[in-house]
């Protein structure tokens, strides 16, 4: 069984900005190998509210893998894994883990947001002993911080620190956008929860605590706060 109340430390897979979290008001919970911000004192209740508003949660414990290369969409595929034929798309799996497609040459696959799937686990297994040819690993867990935007002012919030219109009917669910937010390279790719607007960033593992601190600052004007990983899974 899960453990709940734990100390980020006792896990070697835990957030790029685990003390700012607990700072936030973070308490930990065991996700498969790793410590993820549960809840930050609020009642499930009371997270959900406001995710349904306006929130940013922290993922990056959970799994996530890329792959670069002319032959990399290839061999992706024939692992029995759906890649989109169009750029800039993502879609989601049959275990509930997304594939987005951010090039001819790229493409990056996140886990489910309960981490039951082993698809990212299983491709980097399957790769180690191939090396395929003009296919390489990018090991996004390590390198890259992973956000969650969730509520039905996300749009309105994005214009207030990217230049790409994300507004809610101007990009659809499944696109991304890879682009500068708050000054800094981010990807940006919606993936709505349910009826929820709900979008992933993904972006460069150095700037978490940076990017963490523009997007509170971002959500504030819409009375948003950060939400734990329970309430993602309520919604």
């Amino acid at each position: 069984m899960a453990k709940t109340n734990v100390a980020p430390t006792d896990y070697n897979v835990r957030s790029f900005l685990y003390r700012t979290l607990a700072q936030d008001g973070a308490r930990f919970k065991e996700l498969g190998d790793a410590a993820v911000a549960s809840d930050f004192g609020c009642s499930e209740d009371e997270e959900v509210a406001r995710a349904k508003r306006m929130a940013i949660a922290d993922l990056s414990p959970l799994p996530r893998v890329g792959f670069k290369g002319r032959e990399a969409i290839a061999w992706v595929r024939s692992q029995g894994v759906e890649v989109t034929d169009r750029n800039n798309q993502a879609g989601a799996q049959p275990d509930g883990s997304l594939v987005a497609r951010l090039a001819d040459t790229e493409v990056v696959i996140l886990s489910d947001t309960a981490a039951g799937s082993d698809l990212s686990a299983r491709l980097e297994q399957a790769w180690e002993p191939a090396k395929p040819p003009r296919c390489f690993l990018v090991p996004r867990r390590h390198s890259s911080a992973w956000f969650r935007i969730t509520g039905e002012h996300s749009g309105e919030m994005f214009a207030k620190i990217c230049g790409v219109d994300m507004r809610l009917d101007k990009f659809p669910n499944g696109s991304i956008a890879q682009t500068s937010m708050a000054r800094m390279n981010a990807i940006g790719i919606r993936d709505d929860i349910g009826t929820t607007p709900a979008f992933h960033l993904v972006f460069d593992s150095a700037s978490a605590d940076y990017l963490w601190g523009c997007l509170k600052d971002a959500i504030a004007e819409f009375e948003g706060a950060p939400v734990g990983h329970a309430a993602l899974l309520a919604l």
